[in-house]
């Protein structure tokens, strides 16, 4: 299991350093990833039932969440936008789709807010101490940091399981 998380990690930190690089990512990356995560998540002894049921939650949180940027763009603009012509890109919303096959629902919304939060404020950052002025944030570059950060927490020192949120509920409860 120890070789998967290497992986794992790998195929992260080359996302992460393409899109810094060349905002954009290779797409062979994803249908890699995806089943990486699948696999580690099966390997954990979580159920097939289980995983779906997550999975459909956190593709249909994400569905909304790109049907309301749309909607959102659209009317701004008077007429139909495509969110993936300019302002959302494919490796952006492949990253995405990936991570919601390993973590639980609750999980995945406190990853997808906290990510885009801390990848605005660097990216806030960086543009006011760059000469080099960008319009095109590398988003799955810094979600995949986020991420690598998010799982190390899982994996390494046992504080949280990304795959469950028996915690986060403990939590929120409290």
């Amino acid at each position: 299991m120890l070789f998967l998380k290497f992986l794992i990690l790998a195929v992260l930190l080359l996302i992460f350093v393409q899109d810094i690089r060349n905002r954009s990512v290779y797409w062979v990356l994803f249908p890699v990833f995806a089943p990486l995560l699948i696999l580690l998540h099966l390997l954990q002894h979580h159920l097939l039932a289980d995983i779906w049921q997550s999975v459909s939650i956190n593709i249909v949180f994400l569905l909304l969440q790109f049907l309301i940027i749309s909607v959102y763009f659209s009317i701004k603009n008077r007429h139909w936008i495509n969110i993936t012509d300019g302002l959302l890109g494919w490796g952006d919303i492949l990253l995405l789709l990936s991570i919601s096959f390993y973590v639980s629902p609750l999980n995945f919304l406190l990853f997808y807010i906290v990510s885009l939060t801390i990848s605005l404020l660097i990216w806030l950052f960086w543009q006011v101490i760059s000469k080099e002025k960008n319009k095109q944030i590398p988003l799955a570059g810094f979600q995949a940091l986020i991420f690598i950060v998010f799982l190390a927490g899982g994996w390494w020192f046992k504080y949280f399981d990304l795959t469950d949120d028996a915690r986060l509920l403990h939590l929120i409860i409290k």
